[in-house]
């Protein structure tokens, strides 16, 4: 159930964060809509190419091969929205994110990934925050007549939200195997 909450996370919060670097694509210039672009690339990317990893387990190749495709994809939809640099920027970096989650992945042991897993999905959570007080900042330096903090404050708390659910699914997930073991225990103990 984590990945299945982790994998909707990514897609959630990258088609968040690629509708509001579309929106805004001509505020986000120069350096600001590199580092945006590489940011949502390389986060995405990197989470994905865990799923995979850990979803496939043993087969490098085939989480490595999906973890790139999904990044190239959206480095190309999210860096094509500003220009040619960002978008060569983007695929960079998303290749990199993927091919280091889907390695992490594929070694992590299969009854041990939950907390990397946890990790990563609230870098992913920070990153796609930080994307998003960016351009708002973006936006207020160029006369938006927005105040910054009012437009950030519901990210954030969503932020805080979406790291409250995947730290109760974690641990919703560990529970019963901690309650199996201490019934097994009592069992045997009763036989005795």
């Amino acid at each position: 159930m984590l990945l299945i909450i982790s994998t909707l996370l990514v897609i959630i919060y990258t088609t968040i964060c690629i509708t509001k670097v579309y929106n805004h694509k001509n505020h986000l210039v120069n350096m600001t809509g590199m580092t945006v672009v590489m940011v949502v690339v390389m986060s995405s990317s990197l989470v994905v190419g865990l799923i995979t990893g850990i979803a496939v387990k043993g087969d490098l190749t085939l989480s490595t091969i999906i973890a790139i495709s999904f990044s190239i994809s959206v480095g190309i939809l999210v860096g094509s929205f500003i220009n040619l640099l960002t978008l060569v920027e983007g695929i960079a970096g998303g290749i990199m994110g993927g091919m280091m989650g889907a390695m992490l992945g594929v070694m992590l042991p299969l009854d041990n990934f939950k907390l990397m897993l946890v990790f990563t999905d609230v870098l992913f959570i920070l990153s796609s925050l930080f994307i998003i007080l960016i351009i708002n900042s973006e936006l207020k330096k160029n006369g938006e007549s927005i105040s910054f903090y009012p437009r950030s404050f519901p990210w954030i708390v969503t932020s805080l939200i979406s790291a409250m659910i995947i730290l109760t699914f974690a641990q919703l997930e560990s529970k019963p195997a901690l309650s199996k073991s201490i019934v097994q225990k009592e069992h045997h103990h009763h036989n005795e």
